[in-house]
């Protein structure tokens, strides 16, 4: 990858309980001029010994990566960072979508795995779905309702396992 070839990251910062861990995340990345896509919290994570975790999605050099490893490991309320590149195998995504036509089975089928499909709710606005699976199984999916413009609304997020 050269200095200037830019790629999709997550991080998942292990962080404490305390007013302004999210704040402190996101100042050091404004600060950069760096910006978050995604951005999910998690409360009490006992097994992990950390009061909860963020995780965050952007797009950027390897550098600023570099840049923002440095920088978020060294906020007070931030225990522990791991990093990982978007097509990791340790992530899944979830999207909520509204569509314009009740799915079928091949709408949602993934190259090479399967993804979770659910219909959570059909009336007059449309079809929502919950579907999720690794981003590089998901996006696809995606991509190829959006461009047949079965999506009328989504949101998701990316989650570290």
């Amino acid at each position: 990858m050269t200095a200037t070839e830019c790629s999709h990251w997550v991080f998942r910062a292990f962080v404490l309980d305390r007013a302004g861990a999210l704040t402190s995340i996101a100042s050091a990345f404004s600060n950069e001029g760096v910006s978050i896509d995604t951005v999910v919290g998690h409360g009490s994570e006992k097994l992990a010994g950390t009061d909860g975790s963020v995780v965050l999605t952007f797009f950027c050099s390897h550098e600023e990566k570099e840049r923002m490893v440095r920088k978020v490991r060294r906020l007070s309320k931030v225990k522990r960072l791991e990093e990982h590149p978007y097509d990791s195998q340790s992530l899944r995504k979830a999207a909520v979508i509204v569509t314009n036509r009740e799915l079928k089975p091949c709408d949602v089928v993934g190259e090479n795995a399967f993804l979770t499909s659910e219909l959570v709710l059909a009336d007059s606005h449309g079809w929502r779905y919950l579907l999720a699976g690794s981003p590089r199984d998901l996006d696809p999916v995606l991509k190829r309702l959006e461009s047949g413009k079965v999506i009328t609304d989504i949101i998701y997020s990316v989650l570290s396992v």
